[in-house]
């Protein structure tokens, strides 16, 4: 094997781990995590803001959060340092593909960074989800509706599933070894 070619189990690591940091971005930024429809109303919530729009008025108005819970707080920091860590992550596959092709240590910090960028972008999903409903309730943007997630939660979901499919496929490149 040529010494400048990367093994496809890194490559495709590395395609994982990109398109994890994308689908967090994409979850992290958005605020359509959850969305709820009651009598003329549209409310989309989401990390940052939340929005109501009104079909009668033809009007939509976002916001950001006013109080923000503290389990809310966790929510938000363990997504951005999901977010982080998978892209650590992506800094130290590229660092072992172009610089430091024969270096293992830079090739497991990766795989931890991966794994543990997972478990932090599970542990927001997870704390969401347990209080997604005492959100919807306590600060409900349509009153009397019930909420269903939505497509950024959804995003989130797929960021950590590609995580952790980037690093169980990098641990085949270390077994493989």
């Amino acid at each position: 094997m040529n010494k400048m070619d990367a093994s496809k189990f890194i490559r495709i690591g590395l395609v994982l781990t990109i398109c994890a940091f994308i689908f967090q971005l994409i979850g992290l930024a958005s605020p359509y995590w959850t969305f709820a429809e009651s009598e003329g109303y549209k409310g989309y919530l989401g990390l940052w803001k939340f929005c109501i729009y009104s079909k009668v008025l033809d009007t939509s108005k976002c916001t950001d959060w006013p109080l923000i819970p503290d389990w809310l707080e966790a929510v938000r920091a363990t997504s951005i340092l999901g977010s982080l860590l998978v892209l650590a992550a992506i800094v130290m596959l590229i660092l072992r593909m172009f610089v430091m092709q024969d270096r293992n240590p830079v090739l497991f910090a990766a795989i931890g960074t991966t794994f543990v960028g997972a478990i932090s972008i599970l542990i927001s999903i997870a704390v969401y989800a347990s209080k997604g409903d005492e959100l919807s309730k306590e600060d409900a943007v349509i009153q009397g509706a019930s909420a269903d997630y939505h497509f950024a939660f959804a995003f989130c979901i797929l960021a950590m599933l590609a995580a952790l499919g980037a690093g169980a496929i990098m641990m085949i490149e270390v077994v493989k070894a």
